[in-house]
This record gives C-alpha cells, sequence and structure tokens, in this order.
C-alpha cells in the first residue's frame, strides 16, 4: 500500500448523482492482499467465508484513533 501522511487528503466524497443516489459517504476498509484486483474490492462476503475476509480485511479501527 501507500504510505499516508498525517492531514493528508486520500479520499473525497462523491454526490449522490455519482454514487448511485447514496447519501456521500466513505468506504475505509484495510486490505492485505488486493488478490489481483485494481480498486473494485468485495465489499460484502459470505457467511461461511468469515475467517477467511476477516484474516484478509482485518478491522481498521486501529488507523482511525
Amino acid at each position: 500500500g501507500q504510505r499516508i501522511e498525517r492531514g493528508q487528503i486520500f479520499a473525497q466524497l462523491g454526490s449522490a448523482k455519482e454514487n448511485g443516489g447514496w447519501p456521500p459517504h466513505l468506504h475505509f476498509q484495510k486490505i492485505r492482499d488486493m488478490l489481483g484486483k485494481r480498486g473494485d474490492f468485495p465489499g460484502v462476503a459470505k457467511m461461511s467465508e468469515r475467517d477467511k475476509w476477516l484474516d484478509l480485511c482485518p478491522d481498521p479501527a486501529s488507523l482511525l484513533v
């Protein structure tokens, strides 16, 4: 991944028009391996694959404090 410095802008909220009618929001995810994908990473997973995805995408809360 890329290093982000404190105060550096790294995301921008789009309008509802750009976002399928949804209110502006941000998806923030920590991913250990992009599995060859480039920006279109799955946002949901089957419950039967929960452990695999929790390992691949650990809780990013520690980065937000």
